[in-house]
């Protein structure tokens, strides 16, 4: 199903992966100029992305705890390539702006500060509102804009949530890419990208 040279790499993705959503599916596709890259969608509605060497034998879709436990098996993950709908950013697009990953970082310690002030502040005022609810609502909040001629483009919080969360960033570069009216964090171990109005997972 998937053969790596770098079966660190590949254990790292799954370990994060699996902590956000154990039920996660992973699309694994041949790169053109060799290697594989996989894709997944996080549970906040971020299409997250890593390439890595190996082989596929094609385009397949698994479940992540499979391709987890056969890492350390013989076992042959079930293929369920029919439930990955919509379509793919172009990993390559070109880049409109870079930042550092420190200031993804900051960004995200101020987004964890305003979560807990948004918690306590509730609480204060003897309002029920859910935890998940924060989180969503905080996580459409813009992060940042990025100008390219007379255009301007929202960054969500998400984005740099996802960037952070999946460990794709914890130092270097990070570049702002454009896919059509897409946009993507790319940090030195992966990238995130806003997924299409079509992708979804079947269940």
């Amino acid at each position: 199903m998937l053969s790596t040279a770098a079966p660190g790499d590949l254990r790292t993705f799954l370990a994060r992966l699996r902590r956000l959503d154990p039920a996660a599916l992973v699309r694994i596709r041949p790169e053109p100029d060799g290697g594989v890259r996989l894709w997944t969608v996080l549970p906040f509605h971020v299409l997250a992305t890593r390439a890595m060497p190996g082989r596929t034998p094609g385009d397949v879709t698994v479940r992540a705890a499979d391709l987890w436990d056969g890492l350390t098996s013989d076992t042959v993950p079930t293929r369920y390539d029919g439930q990955w709908r919509g379509m793919l950013p172009d990993p390559a697009a070109p880049v409109i702006e870079e930042l550092t990953a420190a200031e993804c970082q900051r960004i995200g310690r101020q987004a964890a500060e305003s979560l807990d002030r948004a918690r306590d502040r509730a609480r204060r005022e003897g309002r029920a509102v859910g935890e998940r609810r924060l989180r969503d609502t905080l996580l459409d909040h813009t992060a940042f804009t990025v100008a390219t001629g007379s255009e301007r483009h929202t960054v969500r919080l998400r984005l740099v949530i996802g960037l952070l969360r999946m460990g794709f960033a914890p130092e270097g570069p990070v570049a702002v890419r454009r896919s059509g009216d897409r946009i993507g964090l790319e940090g030195v171990h992966g990238a995130v990208w806003n997924p299409s109005a079509g992708l979804r997972m079947l269940t």
